[in-house]
């Protein structure tokens, strides 16, 4: 009888154990609520159907999946200093690639217009005025 008596208390010390974690990984699940969650990354589409088609082809590899690396689809956070080298560098990176960002972001038929309204949508900056 002993032995099931300690053989329950040790599963109860386990239990115990793996409760406290599981505590433990929910408090630690609200700390940076700056960045916006993955799967807002992952829903996110741009409004223009071709646009859409080529992000959906190429740029969503990366950019909603938070195990690539790449700054997420509409975290402003992540984006920020990235925004702050300019469009110039942001274009060039993406044609020439940059880091782990491959050439051209695997996008072969991306213009450069192209590229320009992708960045604007990843990165939630405010699209620029006609003409500019």
């Amino acid at each position: 009888m002993r032995a099931g008596r300690n053989g329950g208390l040790r599963s109860a010390g386990v239990w115990r154990g793996w409760a406290m974690l599981l505590g433990l990984g929910v408090l630690l699940a609200g700390c940076g609520d700056d960045a916006p969650p993955a799967q807002t990354a992952v829903q996110s589409v741009p409004a223009d159907a071709a646009l859409a088609q080529l992000y959906g082809a190429s740029c969503k590899q990366c950019h909603a999946n938070p195990a690539a690396g790449a700054p997420l689809t509409g975290d402003s956070a992540a984006w920020a200093p990235r925004l702050e080298k300019g469009m110039d560098t942001l274009l060039d990176h993406s044609i020439n690639g940059f880091q782990g960002m491959p050439p051209l972001g695997l996008c072969m038929q991306c213009s450069e217009q192209d590229f320009r309204a992708l960045i604007t949508f990843m990165s939630a900056m405010p699209k620029p005025a006609e003409g500019q």
